[in-house]
Order: C-alpha cells, then sequence, then structure tokens
C-alpha cells in the first residue's frame, strides 16, 4: 500500500511540473539536438537508455530544471558547468560511480538528486553548491560524509538513507535550516546530541539502523511532526519527547522498549503511533486512553496490555473489632461465707 502511495506521489509530482511549466510558458524539451536550445528551461532526457551525455547538454545554457532519470549514465560531462542558470538536477537510477565534481562547478544549483546510482562516497567538493537546498544521495554505497557538509547552511532536506554510513558528520548542527533529515537502513549506533540544535527540522527518519538510545535533547525539536525509530536497539524513550507538541507521526516499532513516560500525554496533535513488537511490560495508565485511541494496527501484546483490566490498588486490611473480655467466673465468683 506505501508502494502504491508513493508511485501515486511521484507521477503527481511529475504532472505538476509539467503543469506548471506549460502554465508559465516555459519551453519544455526532451530532443537532446533540438532546434534553439537556448530558449529551453526544462529538459527531460529521462528513460532514453543513455550510456553517457553527449557535450551538446551545453547547448542548453538558460535550462534550469534536467531530467537524467532511469538511464544508464556513468559520468557528467565538464560541459554541464555551461548551464549557469540550472537550479535543478535529477540523476536517480544511473550507474554513477564517481561523484560527479563537474556538477559542483554550477553554482546555481538548489536541488541535487543522486539516488540508486553506485556511489561510495561523496566529494568534498559538494560544500561549494552554497546554494543547495535539497541533496538526496540515498540508495547508494556510501561509507561516509565529508566533514564540510558542515558548511551547507543552505540544506532544507538531506536524504542519506539506505548507504552502509556509520556515523553522522561532524558539525551537523550547524545546519540550522534543516527541514527533513532522512538518515535510515544505515549502520548509525547513536543519534548525536548536537541533533537538538535543529531547530527547524519538522521530519527525522532514522528507523533500521543499530541505534542505541535517544537523546535527551530530541525534546529540542520542537517542530518534528514526523519521527521514526523504527527497527534499532532502543531501550528507552526519554521523557524530552514529550516536549515535541506537534509530532503527528511516532514509529517505535521493534525496539527494546519495555513501558513509555507519561509526558507522551503531551503530544494533543498525535494522530499515528506505532507500538509494535517491543518487549511490553507495562503503560503508565495515564497513557490508557491516549494509546487506546490509536489501538487499530498495534500488536497482540500492546493490545493484551491495554484490555487486560487495570490493577487494583489493594483495599486497606480492617482491623477485626476485639471481642470484649469474658469475666473469669472463677475470680468472679463470691466467696463462701
Amino acid at each position: 500500500m506505501k508502494s502504491i502511495t508513493r508511485a501515486f506521489a511521484f507521477f503527481a509530482a511529475l504532472f505538476a511540473v509539467t503543469l506548471h511549466a506549460q502554465e508559465s510558458n516555459q519551453r519544455v524539451e526532451n530532443d537532446l539536438f533540438c532546434e534553439n536550445p537556448a530558449t529551453v528551461k526544462i529538459l527531460d532526457l529521462s528513460n532514453k537508455q543513455m550510456t553517457k551525455i553527449p557535450p551538446e547538454i551545453g547547448n542548453f545554457v538558460n535550462v534550469e530544471k534536467l531530467y537524467l532519470r532511469n538511464n544508464k549514465i556513468v559520468s557528467i560531462p565538464i560541459e554541464i558547468t555551461n548551464l549557469k542558470k540550472l537550479k535543478e538536477i535529477y540523476l536517480n537510477n544511473n550507474q554513477i560511480v564517481r561523484f560527479p565534481i563537474e556538477i559542483c562547478r554550477v553554482a546555481s544549483l538548489e536541488k541535487l538528486e543522486l539516488s540508486r546510482n553506485n556511489l561510495d562516497y561523496v566529494s568534498p567538493s559538494v560544500a561549494k553548491l552554497s546554494k543547495l537546498k535539497k541533496l538526496d544521495v540515498s540508495n547508494n554505497k556510501i561509507y561516509e560524509l565529508p566533514v564540510e557538509m558542515a558548511g551547507m547552511i543552505s540544506l532544507t532536506e538531506l536524504n542519506f538513507s539506505n548507504n552502509i554510513i556509520k556515523a553522522f558528520f561532524p558539525g551537523i548542527e550547524n545546519l540550522r535550516n534543516l527541514k527533513v533529515l532522512n538518515a535510515e537502513k544505515n549502520k548509525f549506533e547513536v543519534i548525536p546530541v548536537e541533533i537538538g540544535n535543529l531547530a527547524n527540522l519538522t521530519t527525522l527518519t532514522v528507523n533500521q539502523n543499530r541505534i542505541l538510545a535517544i537523546p535527551d535533547e530530541i525534546g529540542n525539536l520542537t517542530k518534528l511532526t514526523h519521527l521514526n525509530v523504527e527497527k534499532n536497539l532502543i531501550k528507552k524513550l526519554p521523557s524530552s519527547v514529550g516536549n515535541l507538541v506537534n509530532l503527528t507521526y511516532l514509529d517505535l516499532d521493534e525496539n527494546q522498549m519495555r513501558t513509555l513516560p507519561e509526558s507522551l500525554n503531551n503530544l494533543v496533535v498525535l494522530k499515528e503511533l506505532y507500538l509494535g513488537t517491543n518487549p511490553w511490560v507495562s503503560f503508565p495508565e495515564s497513557l490508557r486512553p491516549l494509546i487506546v485511541k490509536m489501538l487499530y494496527g498495534q500488536s497482540d501484546a500492546v493490545k493484551k496490555l491495554l484490555t487486560a483490566p487495570a490493577p487494583q490498588a489493594p483495599a486497606p486490611q480492617s482491623q477485626q473489632p476485639q471481642q470484649p473480655q469474658q469475666p473469669d467466673t472463677q475470680q468472679t465468683q463470691t466467696q463462701p461465707q
């Protein structure tokens, strides 16, 4: 169901791009050898089985959006640097092995998508893209991110999911404009406390890693609406999560949690809560109304805990009334005169 939703979202976005281009009278072209390439604003060369980009790409000097998805491209020609007005380039699902440093010389670039290639590193030169707002290097073989990325302060969306990265790059706290951070399906063991400085973050996705704990500083992310920590090794949810008053989605499935903090009652706009297969022992009584409201789709173990009668406090033992002592007949008998 989720896959269908994503596919629908992709085609809807593509339709929106085309419609916007038509409405704004921007010239859209899908032929690399068309007439008057200098008048083209959007060039779509996706799904053409291309193994390389011909040097003629340099003739599109006014192009702003370049789509090269779903080809077999291995490298990027130097002529790409002629595209001085290029704002967005989409190279998803190709066969690029070496990070294309040629693109790093296109200073106007705001979006760079390189997902589903064969990259094993990100060049430090990427930090030269001072206007870049979105970087997607997901679904590659990257093992490390360069420290220079700490200087990419214009980033609002960063996606390096589904790689083999073991640690966040030092200085990630400098990305104060970041709104979406997707680090799922890597090899992380630690969420750095500095993550709490990303005050504009609305989406944090770190599921399917090896994370052992969530830092208390997570509670500083008061704009967060989406938090996914599914399939890690987390034993405890910090009570500071209760500060995330804008949270609408929280996924805790498949961790090592045994209970929840009462502060979750502060999440008044929460719409989706996934507790899943944790070794749950009990929930605070005050949380029952919140969890019961979101009981649909929860694991059988969660349902069992919630449907079991609430434990009753033991009644105070009443003291047995003392029986009046019977008079000692031997002592009270009158002595014979």
